[in-house]
């Protein structure tokens, strides 16, 4: 399979000698250590990480509601007005032989002083268990949800490290080609220096030499810039040091996928996160139907209270008490109906989507799977053509430097390897944007 590395051998093979004193050249980044990198320092992937957690702690308060409530109250405080308890005449009874109890009005002021009303309570769930488990199974569908949008987060992370990388190798394809064609018509501006010399060629044809190793000259520092600055941006996606310097991998075999519709197919329907996404929508509408349904149920709890009066000379100490609280609304006027029927109305969607999702999954797939093996087709083709273009240019130069072809000759077939560089350029641009689509097709992280 072909290469990047091709786009190189022009570069590599046209270098001086003096190449070899230079630098070593910067480590190769390869796409699978990128994403890697990005995965663990993406900002939407550490939002879709804490969604998880919030997910989990929300089904863990809503399993506390399983235990006992206890609420303690105390209300402390003084009068501001004097107050009396007036016990009528006789309020008590009438005892033979002594009269009304009491004899007559008794009027008892009550000292002001600081008083206190003491309340406690511990109230234990019965019949909401059975609606609190189904809070909790739907609650935990909501994990599982949280779960999915991360793993959707992380390939769409995933996805724009390759499309920046796909376009990191685009550019590098260009300044590649760019420097290759300086160092050629460098080349031929010395050759026809030296022929001008001779008076074998015209002095137009070594300034028309000259504007084109200029033009070739300004285009490489143009490349070259918009390489740096590429990187830079794409260190910045990897939440890097801007000024890593690094270089790019070949283009990637094919993957077994890649050669094996029918195995992308089954990968793509395991990992898409659309596909769970769906079935957990539409669990999660059913469960929603159920819970509605719970609502008809009255609620049942044991109850143990506590109260007492501090400091209140007239009311009893302390009061205790232990029984059952039913609460019951049985008259809704068909709204618990309605809601219902709305929730099934939204079951039926949700299982509608999901029936459609994988689908969608698998249109999509074979979509990019053709696209990809395309892709790769036409990079094998224009690389063919480049060789193709080069090989004509280097006769030509031969040819020139033993004054067997002209100027214009030289210059129209370096046109021609140039537009054959630019195609090829633009084909490996394609080629890694159908890469990017086709590994998201398929789920990968």
């Amino acid at each position: 399979m072909i290469r990047l590395a091709v786009l190189f051998l022009i570069a590599a093979s046209a270098c001086p000698a003096q190449v070899a004193d230079q630098a070593a050249p910067p480590p190769v980044l390869t796409l699978d250590d990128a994403i890697k990198t990005a995965l663990k320092e993406n900002v939407q992937v550490e939002t879709g990480l804490l969604d998880v957690f919030k997910a989990q702690h929300a089904t863990a308060e809503l399993g506390a509601t399983r235990l006992p409530k206890f609420d303690a109250a105390v209300l402390s405080g003084i009068a501001l007005n004097q107050m009396h308890f007036i016990i009528p005449e006789g309020a008590i009874g009438n005892v033979p032989g002594i009269g009304p109890l009491p004899a007559k009005n008794d009027d008892n002021a009550v000292p002001r002083h600081v008083t206190a009303l003491i309340h406690g309570s511990a109230v234990q769930p019965l019949s909401q268990l059975y609606k609190i488990g189904l809070g909790m199974h739907e609650s935990r569908i909501g994990e599982a949800l949280a779960q999915e949008n991360l793993r959707l987060k992380r390939q769409q992370t995933a996805e724009q490290v390759r499309d920046a990388y796909g376009e990191l190798a685009e550019t590098q394809a260009q300044l590649d080609a760019a420097e290759s064609s300086l160092r050629a018509l460098t080349e031929l501006v010395q050759l026809t220096d030296r022929r001008l010399a001779e008076e074998a060629v015209l002095k137009s044809d070594l300034l028309t030499m000259k504007a084109s190793a200029g033009k070739a000259r300004y285009q490489a520092i143009v490349l070259r810039d918009a390489m740096q600055t590429r990187k830079e941006a794409f260190n910045r996606l990897l939440g890097r040091d801007i000024r890593t310097d690094f270089s790019l991998e070949p283009l990637p075999e094919a993957s077994r996928e890649e050669l094996d519709l029918e195995a992308a197919r089954k990968k793509a329907l395991e990992q898409r996160p659309e596909i769970r996404l769906a079935a957990l929508q539409m669990e999660k509408a059913d469960m929603d139907v159920g819970q509605e349904r719970a609502e008809y149920l009255p609620h049942l709890s044991v109850q143990l209270s506590y109260l007492s009066f501090a400091n209140i000379n007239f009311a009893p100490q302390n009061l205790t008490s232990a029984g059952l609280l039913f609460e019951w609304d049985p008259f809704d006027w068909g709204q618990k109906h309605h809601e219902i029927e709305q929730l099934k109305s939204a079951a039926k969607q949700a299982a509608l989507v999901s029936t459609d999702a994988g689908q969608q999954v698998l249109i999509d797939i074979d979509a990019q799977y053709r696209n990809l093996d395309e892709a790769r087709a036409l990079v094998d083709a224009q690389t063919a053509q480049r060789d193709a273009e080069q090989e004509k240019l280097r006769v030509i130069m031969d040819r020139f430097a033993v004054k067997a072809a002209l100027t214009a000759d030289v210059l129209q077939q370096q046109a021609a390897l140039a537009e054959a560089n630019s195609s090829l350029a633009q084909a490996i641009s394609r080629f890694w944007a159908a890469e990017a689509a086709f590994h998201r097709a398929l789920g990968e992280e």
